[in-house]
């Protein structure tokens, strides 16, 4: 396990320090939340929307911006190393397919929540979302936790997609995911069959699980837990099936 971890970290480390070599991937991971703010949160601020309206918006852009991230860095960056030359010769060296995937679990985490800083200082800057520090640790907490599937969907994608393909499917989820789990409308104006069906997406439980544990919402959200417990058990499943798949492969 201590090995494990070791060579995680130290995959990381290099992963990290390649995409800090290009900083355009860099800026535009950080940009892409923050133009939301600019065109969703402000106008509504400016049309008298209180302060837990505000607020709700603002946790709804930065749980688009760690799904964003999380799918497209997973994804793409699994499926082209796939594809390499050099990835083909990691996976055939006698460290774990555990190693490779909690390597990309630690830098790809990493790179989606560092994209929600500039979100978060424009948002107290500009805006008049309110939270106490005690709420604010516990939304983060629940934010790491409920972006889980994100990072295992793009996973997912990244074992059983080739590049291309990885990145359409992602572009297309992202839209999924971000209309339909109330990121950028306001899913109390969802009719009762789209609320319904809105609960099913993991966008939509992070939303409200975070929700609640930043204040906003008071009751339990019984429907965002069930519905991240769901997924998480789905895509675990997958993901597990496909790692024993690899290793067949390679013995």
């Amino acid at each position: 396990m201590k090995n494990t971890i070791y060579l995680a970290s130290l995959h990381a480390r290099f992963q990290l320090l390649e995409a800090f070599r290009i900083p355009i991937s860099i800026v535009m991971s950080l940009i892409s939340p923050t133009i939301g703010l600019l065109f969703f949160v402000l106008p509504q601020q400016s049309s008298g929307a209180s302060s837990d309206a505000v607020t709700k918006a603002v946790i709804a852009l930065v749980i688009f911006g760690v799904m964003v991230n999380s799918l497209f860095h997973f994804a793409v960056e699994i499926s082209q190393a796939r594809e390499r030359p050099w990835g083909s010769y990691t996976r055939s060296l006698p460290v774990g397919q555990n190693s490779i995937l909690l390597s990309y679990l630690l830098s790809s985490g990493v790179l989606s929540l560092i994209s929600v800083i500039p979100l978060v200082t424009m948002a107290i800057l500009l805006t008049n979302a309110s939270m106490q520090l005690g709420e604010f640790i516990i939304g983060f907490i629940l934010l790491i936790i409920t972006s889980i599937p994100f990072m295992l969907l793009g996973v997912v994608i990244g074992y059983y997609t080739v590049s291309k393909a990885a990145v359409a499917i992602v572009q297309i989820l992202m839209l999924i995911f971000a209309f339909g789990g109330g990121l950028f409308i306001p899913p109390e104006t969802f009719n009762e069959l789209f609320n319904t069906i809105s609960y099913w997406l993991p966008s939509r439980s992070s939303l409200e699980i975070v929700s609640w544990g930043t204040g906003i919402n008071h009751d339990i959200p019984y429907k965002g837990l069930i519905g991240w417990s769901l997924w998480m058990i789905f895509l675990l499943i997958t993901i597990t099936i496909r790692l024993k798949n690899e290793v067949d492969r390679e013995y």
